[in-house]
């Protein structure tokens, strides 16, 4: 309840101011940063997650197809969700005046559906680690990956003009505020196929 609260203050403060104090400066350090591939590396940054799916896709649907379809409807969750939250909020993308717009942008700006996708999926792929790989140095790697690239996504919206750090704040809060039930939903599920499968035997 607290961090739901705290994201309502957060979507009625961004509906008030069209960026936060700090905002304009995050945006002007990353967008400082200057070294070979760096913008390569930006661009790529959002489509990082959609590869991990594909290739989850690849690996795990033949016997992991219950997971799959979580991670996939929790991910169109978060999109529909950002979507209509952008509507109310209702904050425009950071302007051209204040920051370089590296990237074509349309719509609004709070919060980031990107990160908040990112946070679902990689949140969720965290979360069954322990079923997906069994080593615990492999699954200590795939959990730091997931948070490189949740956290790669949500830098890189800034640093091409597209968000502010604030909307990729709301992103975190959003995708973590759905990835919750998404957990607990799967879990109810995954214990009565495991009641289902036990009375059959």
């Amino acid at each position: 309840a607290f961090f739901i609260v705290l994201f309502g203050v957060l979507c009625y403060f961004a509906n008030r101011f069209d960026y936060f104090p700090g905002d304009l400066s995050i945006s002007s350090w990353l967008q400082g940063i200057d070294f070979a591939g760096v913008k390569p590396i930006m661009r790529f940054a959002p489509y990082a997650v959609g590869l991990a799916v594909l290739v989850s896709l690849r690996l795990w649907l033949p016997s992991r197809r219950r997971e799959v379809i979580f991670i996939a409807l929790s991910a169109l969750a978060a999109g529909a969700a950002g979507w209509l939250l952008k509507l109310m909020v209702g904050r425009p993308r950071p302007d051209a005046e204040l920051v370089q717009l590296l990237v074509g942008t349309h719509g609004l700006s709070f919060p980031s559906g990107h990160v908040a996708c990112a946070t679902v999926i990689g949140g969720f792929i965290f979360y069954l680690a322990p079923k997906l790989v069994k080593t615990p140095a492999a699954r200590w790697l795939l959990r730091a990956l997931l948070v490189v690239i949740i956290l790669a996504i949500g830098a890189s919206r800034i640093y091409l003009g597209a968000h502010w750090f604030s909307d990729v704040v709301g992103g975190l809060f959003l995708g973590g505020l759905l990835l919750y039930p998404s957990i607990v939903l799967y879990n109810k599920c995954a214990a009565k196929r495991g009641t289902k499968n036990a009375g059959a035997a």
